[in-house]
């Protein structure tokens, strides 16, 4: 005889609800971070509508506003105070300078001479106006050194002698190496 099947059975009974699971979390008897906890986004904007800042726009941003006044400024500079400020917006951009352009150097000759020439010309009638004008420095801070005057800096070949990794300098007033009738050294 053939079993009857015990599924249409449990089809037949109705079915049980599953019960709700709670969750109930524990507070930790220590906690993992001595930091105190942030306060929620949403005390923020509370807070400004509270103080009746509800818009969301600034008024003025200070620093935009001198980058804009900057180059606004900008617009007026001429010549070297123009090239130098393209410059600058090309560093801030790339990270590197811009080429300076290659001249030959006869050319920079003459036009450095014209420069000094204009120079003492407005320094010429600065002085005739009445100003005071601070004396030029010497552009060659570095002196040329005689020979007596390199010789201060260390001691020269004809002082001493080498012996055994000892630098053995005469002695006697004068430097220079004396010998005895025996042609040894003292």
């Amino acid at each position: 005889m053939a079993k009857k099947s015990s599924k249409q059975k449990q089809d037949d009974k109705p079915k049980k609800q599953k019960r709700e699971v709670k969750v109930v979390k524990c507070p930790s008897a220590f906690p993992i971070s001595t930091k105190p906890k942030k306060r929620p986004r949403d005390e923020y904007k509370n807070r400004d509508e509270a103080r009746g800042n509800s818009k969301k726009e600034k008024l003025i941003d200070l620093h935009d506003a001198a980058k804009e006044i900057r180059a606004y400024g900008a617009t007026a500079f001429v010549g070297k105070q123009k090239r130098d400020y393209e410059d600058e917006k090309y560093y801030k951009l790339t990270g590197r300078h811009k080429k300076k352009n290659s001249c030959p150097l006869p050319l920079v000759r003459g036009l450095k001479r014209a420069a000094a020439r204009r120079d003492a010309k407005a320094r010429e009638e600065a002085r005739q106006a009445g100003l005071i004008i601070p004396k030029k420095k010497d552009d060659s801070s570095r002196k040329s050194m005689t020979d007596t005057e390199f010789q201060k800096f260390g001691p020269a070949p004809n002082i001493g002698f080498m012996k055994s990794g000892v630098y053995r300098v005469s002695n006697g007033g004068d430097f220079k190496s004396k010998r005895n009738g025996k042609g040894r050294r003292r």
